[in-house]
């Protein structure tokens, strides 16, 4: 269990964040809103839950309270995201039938019990999350784990982990060294310099082997 840093929160989300107590213990919290309750070292306004099981949208949106009259962006089998009004708009999102894996347990958030992924696993998320989009605050969070002493090849291990042979480490590194696309140039000097500087002294053949543990929550069956 941990005491997550509330202050990242804008007002709504913080609002919001009671509520999220009724969430379905399936869904663990991923993304920058779930390093950042860990980490302080940003603002950040979504919620992103994952779970390996596989859900229809409609029956999601009825068990949970939380999303009674919320206006629904994105409604299809496993993936539900919607904007939730407590004062201004927060966006929540559901993905499932993911088949991931991970390589430390969840923690509880001290006060809602939700579950919430590990810096670890966020971070292995977020090197194959830029192998598709180029934004700016995934490549920040990734600065951040780096500035807890986690390494880059620790990372890239964690997301062969995760991912199995669907994750290329190569394509990570590449999007390391690349900051022309999207809002990339906005990135601090120090912040490229010291992405692509630390990309270029990994080895992939050198990744550590890091094992995984079943499911999202380390316990789960895999179907």
């Amino acid at each position: 269990m941990f005491k997550p840093n509330l202050q990242i929160l804008p007002a709504a989300q913080k609002q919001l964040w009671g509520e999220l107590e009724r969430t379905p213990p399936e869904f663990v919290l991923y993304g920058g809103t779930a390093l950042a309750l860990r980490l302080a070292h940003r603002h950040s306004e979504d919620f992103d839950f994952f779970a390996n099981n596989p859900f229809d949208p409609e029956a999601l949106r009825k068990a949970i309270p939380y999303l009674e009259n919320a206006e629904m962006s994105q409604f299809e089998t496993n993936t539900l995201t919607a904007i939730v009004d407590r004062e201004s708009p927060v966006k929540v999102s559901f993905f499932g039938g993911l088949k991931l894996n991970c390589v430390h347990e969840p923690e509880i958030a001290a006060d809602n019990r939700i579950q919430v992924a590990s810096v670890l696993d966020i971070a292995a998320t977020k090197l194959a999350t830029i192998q598709q989009r180029a934004q700016a605050r995934d490549y920040e969070d990734l600065a951040a784990v780096l500035g807890t002493g986690i390494a880059l090849s620790e990372m890239l291990a964690a997301a062969n982990a995760v991912y199995g042979k669907e994750f290329n480490g190569a394509l990570s590194l590449k999007a390391l060294t690349y900051f022309s696309d999207g809002d990339l140039p906005n990135l601090s000097t120090a912040t490229q310099q010291k992405l692509r500087a630390l990309a270029g002294e990994v080895n992939l053949r050198n990744i550590p082997l890091m094992k995984a543990r079943t499911g999202l929550t380390g316990t789960e069956a895999q179907g």
